[in-house]
């Protein structure tokens, strides 16, 4: 028993000394401390002389209410809710009134004290004696249950670098909740001599786990430090972005932190992706702003308010991803600049879509009706009585109208086909290929895509077809597409072409750079027959 209870008190002392240099647990600390020296006057008892064995019945429990009111503040008074204040309060109440009402209703002697023992009595009676500690036992057994449910919520509502170290009293609470029953027990089966000692020793080691706990917790945060400094450091030498965040996350156990990178030519701050975000983005969240040496804006990172509790690691883990975090907002400044080229060559992409609508349907609404008003004109005409040689000549004219028609509405469907708008991909390559001196055969997606994605697509299509024409040969087309993950994969195999003539192609350039500036690319490879195959993604989505 001896054992047992003084290593509680060094175990509790130990732990208010150690926890006396954390920031912000010096209260926490101090509890732990008077807990360990209550708790040695537990043992005033066998002194035998003034009020000394009434205080060590009531400073024990004393001692047990104050190292669980420290576990509860633990570690962050704040997240004491009002039923942990409400526990910790019916605890010292039921504690400490049912030790005092004990002694009221007894004389010494029925603890084995001598008759002659400072005594306060107000009604001797064994049977109510009895009964007063039946209630007071099962009051401490409710207590031990609901504390172990109070300390399952609270581990239930942690996360992070909360619960990572708050995991040595999420064991230390059970091993709490087992010590505080056996007492009550032993009382209410009426257990007494050398079991009885066993028992008081067995709470005793188990009580020591709420001390090593706090103990083990403190150590935790330290090693945390390590682990952050380690972690960061390994990402420096690929200092990326998203390798940046990711490390950081990794640190802080928090999977919801966001680095934003300063772009100075933006004004502006941007995600891993070089996006601009906004504002109010970091609403509710702990923001910390982080400047390079000269005072520069480098980055701001945003992570879960509950790092408040934790700023000693979060402070070591911004300053040892220092550089890191400088060449990754370098990236990001890049990635930024790029991200901008990329919104404008795509806004250019889609005026230029427009115009070619715009050209199509001036077309067809102007010129084409004019003449096909004309020539209905010249039909009507030729129905009068006219000369031969005025009908000849109205016959030619028409003829020559027709024609212009023809050239009109080929050329109208190059600026854009109306049928890309109306039916998509998959019918305006149809039709394209219907005109082609060679066999093609098609197997595209029948759904519709954005306009931009389908006139680009459309458009690879039919300079691919133009290079085809221009070198005919044996081989015939294969023009494949499918939808992936938002990207629009379209393959081309012609047999009769070698890649260096496709790529080449007298609009294939320019329309590279068009699939390019919708963020998506084009590949060209040799086929096993000698000819060519372009792979084409432009995304979708």
């Amino acid at each position: 028993m001896a054992a047992g209870s003084l290593l509680f008190g060094a175990l509790l002392t130990g732990a208010g000394v150690i926890l006396w240099e954390e920031p912000g647990h010096r209260a926490t600390a101090g509890l732990l401390v008077a807990a360990a020296l209550l708790w040695s006057l537990g043992w005033s008892e066998e002194w035998a002389f003034g009020p000394m064995p009434l205080v060590s019945g009531v400073s024990s429990y004393v001692a047990l209410s104050l190292a669980v009111w420290a576990m509860f503040r633990y570690p962050e008074p704040t997240l004491m809710s009002r039923a942990d204040r409400v526990f910790v309060a019916a605890l010292a109440i039921v504690l400490v009134g049912g030790i005092v009402a004990q002694d009221l209703t007894m004389l010494p002697e029925w603890k084995d004290y001598d008759p002659s023992t400072w005594w306060v009595t107000v009604y001797a009676d064994r049977e109510l004696n009895r009964a007063v500690i039946q209630v007071a036992s099962a009051g401490q057994l409710v207590l031990a249950g609901l504390f172990t449910l109070l300390w399952m919520n609270r581990i239930r509502r942690m996360w992070g670098l909360d619960r990572a170290l708050l995991a040595p009293m999420a064991i230390a609470a059970p091993a709490t909740t087992l010590a505080a029953v056996t007492v009550p027990v032993a009382q209410l089966i009426g257990v007494h001599g050398v079991w009885r000692d066993a028992l008081f020793a067995l709470q005793a080691a188990l009580f020591a786990l709420v001390p090593l706990a706090f103990l083990a917790s403190v150590v935790r945060r330290r090693l945390a430090d390590q682990a952050v400094l380690a972690l960061v450091r390994q990402v420096q030498r690929h200092p990326t972005p998203e390798a940046v965040q990711t490390a950081l996350r990794s640190a802080l156990l928090d999977d919801t932190l966001r680095v934003r990178y300063w772009a100075p030519e933006l004004n502006a701050y941007v995600d891993t992706n070089g996006a601009p975000t906004e504002e109010n983005e970091h609403e509710g969240r702990l923001v910390l702003p982080v400047a390079s040496a000269t005072g520069a804006p480098l980055a701001v990172i945003d992570t879960d308010p509950a790092l408040r509790r934790h700023s000693g690691v979060v402070a070591n883990a911004v300053a040892a991803g220092g550089l890191a975090l400088e060449n990754a907002q370098l990236q990001a400044a890049v990635l930024a600049r790029l991200g901008q080229v990329r919104t404008i060559r795509m806004q250019a992409v889609k005026a230029g879509a427009a115009e070619r609508r715009r050209l199509e349907r001036n077309l067809h609404d102007g010129a084409q009706q004019r003449l096909l008003a004309l020539k209905l004109f010249l039909a009507a005409s030729d129905s009068q009585e006219l000369p031969d040689t005025s009908r000849q000549k109205l016959k030619g004219i028409s003829k020559e109208i027709s024609q212009v028609l023809d050239e009109l509405r080929t050329l109208a469907r190059g600026i854009h086909p109306a049928v890309l708008s109306q039916a998509g991909l998959h019918a305006a390559v149809e039709a394209v290929v219907q005109r082609q001196p060679v066999p093609v055969d098609v197997s595209l997606p029948p759904g519709r895509f954005p306009e931009a994605a389908e006139e680009t697509a459309y458009s690879l299509i039919c300079s691919v077809l133009a290079v085809a024409g221009d070198h005919p040969g044996g081989g015939g087309l294969d023009i494949r597409g499918h939808e992936a993950n938002g990207v629009l994969i379209i393959e081309v195999q012609d047999g009769s072409v070698r890649p260096a003539q496709l790529r080449l192609g007298a609009e294939l350039p320019g329309m590279i750079d068009q699939v390019r500036a919708l963020g998506g690319d084009v590949m060209f490879s040799t086929l096993a027959n000698g000819g060519a195959l372009m792979v084409a993604a432009i995304p979708v989505s």
